[in-house]
């Protein structure tokens, strides 16, 4: 998969690897991503999903981080110099693109996730989706 920043294609790419970099430069685990970073909370009550991401600062860093390792990973896997710094990215990243890119994010996470088989996901989870998916299984 790739992401469009400051009109340059860049493919992103998560293995081990990045895992460790992830954990030493953002401070969390792929599965607290969704949290530490993303910033998607569940109120369980209401049922309503709240997104901080673009309102706190720290996580908008820890993002530019994430959005750097794993394009990095992918430049260099390209063949071409992983030259991506969090400044350049921030700097060129639009805001009204955060949303897709946490989107596309999640997806390059949960597909790195995956079994060989691609059978079993071990990694974070769109939660309104399964919850949509456990509806439609109780319907039938």
């Amino acid at each position: 998969m790739e992401i469009m920043i400051g009109g340059r294609d860049i493919p992103l790419m998560l293995t081990t690897y990045e895992l460790i970099a992830i954990q030493e430069e953002i401070g969390c685990t792929v599965g607290q991503l969704r949290d530490q970073v993303f910033g998607i909370e569940h109120n369980l009550e209401t049922d309503e999903y709240s997104f901080s991401l673009a309102t706190d600062k720290e996580k908008m860093k820890k993002f530019g981080t994430l959005i750097r390792i794993l394009g990095n990973a992918g430049l260099e896997e390209a063949g071409q110099e992983p030259d991506l710094t969090d400044k350049w990215i921030l700097r060129h990243m639009r805001p009204a693109m955060i949303m897709p890119f946490v989107i596309l994010l999640t997806e390059v996470v949960n597909d790195a996730m995956k079994m060989e088989s691609g059978e079993t996901q071990t990694g974070p989870v769109d939660e309104a989706l399964e919850e949509e998916n456990r509806k439609k299984e109780r319907e039938s």
